[in-house]
């Protein structure tokens, strides 16, 4: 598109509302671009430009006015083409302003710019003012536009370049005077009849606007009028608009009542002083152009409306997908918490990662709901501190609004949160919080708590995103009560479980001491337990047992077989393998369920000339006599450092065969050696097999051999089973202190003879 020097705008570009008139032919002024237009006053008897308006003057730069037409001509560059392209036997300027073919007739012309814009192309129209007021009958109006010369000659021409260069023009003129109110008009072209149906007779004399109809836009027409008004003789010159003219596209209505879209340029003629002295106006129908935009602006609103469709439906594709993947996500890692701790954990990682949230916390109702508690997790923010981990029950944030309401609440940015949550904005800190979500935990009709989510930035919350949280504040909720309901059983577990281990007895210069330590997580309690009796003779009879299973159960089935095993022991003196012997027969006998391992020893003193130890003077040496039940063996640690396994052959379990044959095995304990007893969890560990566990057992015994027993448990549990264990660990340990001398003050204590 070509545009003359300086600024100007397209008639395509202006805005045009949307009545709909009556489709013309497609005129000149729609393929030539006829604003901003050059327009010259010619005065066709002297043959003189008497004046032209600023873009005509750019068209020929340095020529004063009035000037000869021919001059002008030359100093724009222009000659008129037969052929309207080959530049040869060019018609004068003065012929077209004049009009032709027959004297009067308004002509146009395709003109071929040959100076310093060699190529560019344009038409001039020459309308000679016959019928206009004296003295404007001897002057003609030269109207230039730029054009398109393809479109131009395939509109014009018809194909016929040999006759392109004189033809009749669509484009409508007129004169007025803009001195009167109204700006009647004082002239009108032939082709404005043509145009409008309105003769000469019938159009000078009215409003130059007269056409205007009901269906007009109003906003258009009064702006026009404006900009009329704004120009008129009188006007604030710093009010005036650059004399390129007025334009304005409108719907405009013929003689007979269609109606059509009207292009309108009005151009200023000003006189010596300055002010306008009438006003031109150009006319042409564009209502094949309007409604061809119209139609393409309706073809882009319906594609825009299928591709807006089409990214929604994606959208809302994409954000199912996001809502499925995040609940698959969210119940996979849920059923593996066996704590509200690590329920806590799990909702920071998977919101972290699948909703892209900043911040999240789980807060726990209380029993009398009066408060939440946060759960401490390391995906707490940083800046949390005691205040904002504790919230009243009627408190007006977001989390208690949440549980007083059994609902959800949200706050698509960080302004809402921070006004909702100013408890938040406090103890978190203001960066930490954009958008937000508090969503109240229901389980089985009951408010157990609140899920908060933070995001840094504005979130909208759609319904599908809404939906998805709700759905994540219901898997949550079944995962903190499964999780309390644990502990719960875990605590009564443990309960019953430490109810039925023995405080132990402190027979002389033995020396016993105990651990018992619970797995880290799940219900793994009940089945681990360890024991001590002293008998009749003076005898101590250790136990060390492993019942089956981990759950309450298996609390059951130990303390039954504790409590058989305790009356067996004190009640004969008998050696270790008949006492297990008995048991499992009454086991049977009774229908106790439920199989265990054990190791049952008897620490014995005899003289020391009938001992294994072979000691001399008549002393008494103390020896294990012990029988094993399917159970890890028991270590020896003697005062140098060594230690011994004490191995034997693998016998039955307990609880299999009523009478399995089981045998005794004896070992001297030398004063300061130290018997170890234990159960599994203190050896077998994920990814360590039985026999390297019993290897680091004696490792970290070897390193002990100084410490009390106290401090060689305390070091045992450390080394072998550390903060997390896998498994119930029971562990008993005897340390024989010399006879020789008086008790040591860490084995002093009550005594049990």
């Amino acid at each position: 598109m070509r545009q003359w020097p300086g600024k100007g705008e397209d008639a395509d570009s202006r805005p045009v509302d949307g009545a709909v008139g009556m489709p013309g032919r497609l005129d000149l002024p729609v393929v030539a671009r006829e604003g901003p237009v050059a327009l010259l006053v010619v005065d066709v008897v002297s043959e003189q430009v008497l004046s032209g308006n600023d873009v005509a003057r750019r068209l020929a730069p340095g020529l004063l006015l009035p000037a000869a037409v021919e001059d002008w001509s030359h100093a724009a560059g222009l000659v008129v083409s037969p052929g309207g392209l080959d530049g040869q036997d060019g018609t004068s300027l003065l012929r077209v302003a004049a009009g032709g073919p027959e004297p009067g007739q308004q002509t146009t012309a395709l003109l071929h710019r040959v100076a310093a814009h060699a190529g560019e192309a344009l038409w001039a129209t020459g309308a000679p003012l016959h019928g206009a007021p004296p003295p404007l009958q001897t002057r003609s109006l030269l109207v230039l536009v730029p054009v398109d010369l393809p479109d131009a000659y395939g509109t014009t021409a018809g194909g016929d370049r040999d006759h392109g260069s004189v033809l009749s023009s669509g484009l409508a003129l007129t004169l007025s005077d803009p001195t009167v109110d109204g700006d009647p008009l004082l002239w009108v072209s032939s082709t404005f009849t043509q145009l409008t149906g309105y003769t000469p007779s019938e159009a000078v004399g009215r409003d130059l606007l007269f056409w205007a109809g009901p269906d007009t836009d109003a906003h258009a027409l009064a702006r026009l009028r404006g900009d009329l008004v704004r120009t008129s003789r009188g006007a604030v010159p710093a009010e005036a608009p650059a004399a390129e003219g007025i334009r304005e596209t409108l719907l405009a209505h013929r003689r007979d009542g269609s109606a059509f879209y009207d292009h309108l340029t009005v151009l200023p003629v000003l006189d010596d002083d300055g002010a306008p002295a009438h006003r031109i106006s150009l006319q042409s129908d564009v209502t094949a152009h309007v409604l061809a935009r119209h139609e393409r602006a309706r073809e882009r609103r319906d594609t825009d409306e299928r591709l807006d469709a089409a990214r929604q439906a994606q959208t809302a594709a994409e954000d199912a997908d996001r809502s499925g993947r995040l609940l698959l996500t969210l119940s996979e890692a849920l059923t593996a918490t066996t704590t509200v701790a690590e329920v806590a954990a799990t909702i920071a990682d998977v919101v972290t990662v699948e909703l892209g949230a900043t911040g999240s916390g789980l807060l726990l109702a209380d029993a009398a709901r009066t408060r939440l508690d946060l759960v401490r997790s390391a995906a707490a923010p940083a800046t949390t501190d005691g205040v904002w981990s504790r919230i009243g029950w009627g408190d007006d944030v977001p989390p208690a609004q949440a549980v007083r309401q059994r609902a959800a609440v949200f706050s698509g940015d960080g302004t809402a949160s921070r006004a909702a949550d100013p408890v938040t904005a406090v103890h978190v800190g203001p960066a930490t919080v954009g958008a937000s979500a508090s969503l109240a935990l229901v389980s089985a009709g009951e408010v157990i708590g609140a899920v908060f989510l933070s995001w840094a930035e504005p979130r909208a919350f759609s319904s599908r995103h809404r939906a998805a949280l709700r759905a994540l504040a219901r898997y949550t909720a079944q995962a903190v009560q499964r999780a309390v309901l644990a502990a719960e059983r875990r605590s009564a577990a443990e309960v019953l479980q430490r109810s039925l281990l023995t405080r132990l007895p402190e027979p002389d210069h033995l020396e016993l001491r105990s651990r018992y330590v619970p797995a880290a997580a799940g219900e793994h309690v009940g089945g681990d337990w360890y024991d001590a009796v002293v008998q009749r003779d003076g005898s101590t009879v250790l136990v060390i047992g492993d019942v089956t299973g981990h759950d309450m159960a298996a609390a059951a089935h130990m303390g039954q077989m504790r409590g058989l095993l305790r009356a067996f022991a004190y009640d004969r003196d008998e050696p270790p393998a008949q006492v297990v012997t008995r048991l499992d027969r009454a086991l049977a006998g009774l229908g106790v369920d439920g199989l265990a391992t054990l190791v049952l020893g008897r620490i014995e003193q005899v003289p020391a000339d009938t001992s294994e130890a072979g000691a001399a003077g008549g002393r008494r040496v103390r020896r294990l006599r012990w029988t094993n039940a399917g159970h890890p063996p028991p270590l020896l640690l003697l005062a140098d450092g060594s230690t011994q396994v004490l191995t034997s052959e693998a016998e039955m379990l307990i609880g299999l065969l009523p009478d399995a044959e089981r045998s005794d095995h004896l070992v001297a304990l030398p004063p300061g050696s130290t018997v170890l007893l234990y159960t599994d969890g203190l050896i077998e560990h994920r990814g360590r097999s039985l026999e390297d566990g019993i290897d680091d057992l004696r490792r970290v015994l070897s390193s002990c051999r100084d410490l009390s027993v106290e401090e060689l448990l305390d070091r045992v549990v450390v080394d072998l089973v550390g903060d997390s264990p896998e498994d119930d660990c029971a562990i008993l340990a005897v340390r024989a202190h010399r006879e020789d001398r008086p008790r040591p003050p860490e084995a002093a204590g009550r005594r049990m003879v």
